[in-house]
């Protein structure tokens, strides 16, 4: 098993890999325009200071992932210097879930956030991934809402 942060080389794989978790937890009205929306934004960031990859790989096959978004905002008390980052797509082919692929991936993210300056990483759940965060640390927020736009 070879992990590693995810390069230029990664995104065609990557994108691939994405789409199965995404159409897997949600109705994608457009799949070919959100496939190339990603690859697009993938392209400009992979290589920028605000978007972090990292991947699992059997062979050349991806079999697990994580990426956050790096960004700022002013500062926060909870987040002083307001750098922080999403953990975004964090997934495993069913096949291989249980067997700490994800957990090695997030640990080797938070470790490059914390190289990066991050001081907050936040992340939306499912039921499934709320022990892996809690045992990672996360702390459920019960407060926090959107609106769509």
């Amino acid at each position: 098993m070879e992990y590693k942060q995810a390069c230029r080389d990664d995104i065609d794989e990557f994108v691939e890999h994405r789409m199965e978790f995404v159409t897997a937890i949600r109705k994608i009205e457009d799949c070919d325009s959100f496939k190339d929306r990603t690859r697009k934004y993938l392209e400009e960031h992979i290589d920028k200071e605000d978007l972090i990859i990292f991947i699992a790989k059997d062979g050349e096959m991806i079999i697990s992932s994580c990426m956050a978004c790096i960004y700022e905002t002013i500062p926060l008390p909870s987040c002083p210097r307001g750098k922080r980052a999403e953990l975004l797509n964090v997934y495993t082919l069913s096949e291989w879930r249980r067997n700490g692929f994800a957990e090695k991936l997030i640990h080797m993210l938070i470790a490059e956030s914390k190289n990066r300056g991050v001081e907050k990483i936040i992340l939306d759940y499912t039921d499934a991934g709320l022990p892996l965060y809690k045992k990672l640390g996360f702390i459920p927020l019960g407060h926090q809402m959107q609106i769509r736009l």
